[in-house]
């Protein structure tokens, strides 16, 4: 059998906290969607993915996905808007899958990332080989459950034969495309696909391996070590420090920018490209760490490709390449050299600009700012210079 894989994504992730929807949260070192869209590929029935991504970000995701998944056969894939509730955005990956009513789908969450390719295989052969509606990954109820309310545990409810159902989910599209327009006749809101069916008309299958979802924070250090765990090594220095210097000179007529930031200055820093010492410092950082060089062996000043080139662009690609080396960045520590300006309005804008290249949490990069007391050229204002740390860890052998 082929199938199609539909990732609903397009929530907030209201419960998960942070500035940015959980599915791009970047866990060791890649968006947490690409994690899960790659474990979908791990068996060659899946052919094609269409992820359903929040309003606004269908093309973002799209790239990102051809970016950082590792896709060694021919596959599609495509993403689309998604809605509000959760069946809308199914609904709109399957319209976008253009799929034949007798072609299985599987449906899985964006949040999942740790899905074994093992329960994958057998919950797909579950389904073709069922005379019901389709097959769902889960595993039986193990926990004693109580009910509760006002802060206090009430009656016990009897947990045999109760399972947990996850994902992925899978169908056949035109059934799964009637179960859909059936809850919208019906005004019906549902947490996952199987309840759009009949009761005893979907397989359970049993889940071999953890399959945990990111809900909530307290989540993400299971789910990494998980994942940490799986992509480990051997005989691999698992942990690399780079660090990186860069200065350059003060002149009038050019932007100062700084850390990505367009800072008002009288004079800015001159060089062939933007000459932003804060990440051209970082760049070189990771560069080393990754045993893959420095600036100027990627981006020569010879070459005009990279006349007046956006420093963020510069350390978005050094990034890709210390990812695709096997490693994802830990944390950063820069250090800005510079008798003027004051840089504590920046410092903020600079962190969360950088965070976001490097692919970490905002509270795993640090910059800071200080003079060289009035000592040579820099202590003179007649140019600037930076200093950066940064820790690199092993996930994966290199691609």
């Amino acid at each position: 059998m082929t199938c199609c894989a539909i990732v609903p994504a397009a929530g907030g992730g209201r419960r998960f906290g942070g500035e940015q929807p959980k599915q791009f949260v970047p866990v060791l070192g890649r968006p947490l969607l690409a994690w899960t869209v790659e474990r979908l590929l791990s068996v060659p029935e899946i052919d094609r993915v269409v992820v359903a991504a929040p309003a606004g970000r269908a093309g973002e995701t799209r790239e990102m996905l051809l970016r950082e998944v590792r896709v060694s056969r021919g596959v599609d894939l495509s993403a689309v808007a998604g809605g509000r509730r959760r069946q809308d955005s199914v609904r709109a990956a399957l319209a976008a899958a253009d799929v034949a009513p007798s072609d299985w789908v599987a449906v899985h969450d964006g949040a999942r990332p740790c899905l074994a390719a093992t329960d994958l295989a057998a919950v797909l052969r579950s389904a073709a080989g069922s005379d019901g509606a389709g097959a769902v990954l889960g595993r039986p109820v193990s926990d004693t459950l109580r009910t509760a309310s006002g802060g206090r545990l009430h009656e016990t409810v009897d947990r045999s034969g109760l399972f947990r159902a996850e994902t992925p989910q899978v169908f056949r599209a035109g059934e799964l495309g009637e179960a859909l327009d059936r809850a919208d006749r019906e005004n019906l809101e549902v947490s996952d696909e199987s309840s759009l069916f009949a009761s005893g008309s979907v397989a359970a299958v049993g889940a071999s391996q953890p399959n945990p979802k990111l809900t909530s924070a307290s989540d993400l250090p299971a789910i990494e070590a998980l994942l940490r765990g799986e992509h480990e090594v051997p005989n691999e220095f698992e942990a690399a420090v780079g660090h990186g210097y860069d200065v350059h000179p003060l002149k009038a007529g050019r932007p100062l920018i700084l850390g990505g930031q367009r800072i008002p200055h009288e004079a800015g820093l001159d060089g062939h490209s933007d000459a932003d010492v804060v990440l051209h410092a970082i760049g070189d950082a990771l560069l080393g760490a990754a045993g893959l060089g420095d600036l100027g062996v990627h981006f020569p000043p010879s070459d005009e490709a990279w006349r007046g080139a956006d420093s963020s662009d510069l350390l978005r690609r050094i990034v890709a390449v210390v990812v695709e080396r096997g490693f994802s960045v830990r944390n950063c520590d820069a250090t800005l050299i510079a008798e003027r300006p004051s840089m504590a309005p920046y410092r903020s804008a600079i962190e969360a600009h950088v965070a976001e290249l490097l692919r970490i949490e905002p509270e795993r990069m640090n910059f800071k700012a200080t003079t060289h007391e009035g000592l040579g050229p820099l202590g003179r204002g007649e140019g600037m210079a930076a200093h950066a740390s940064v820790l690199v860890e092993r996930t994966r052998a290199a691609v």
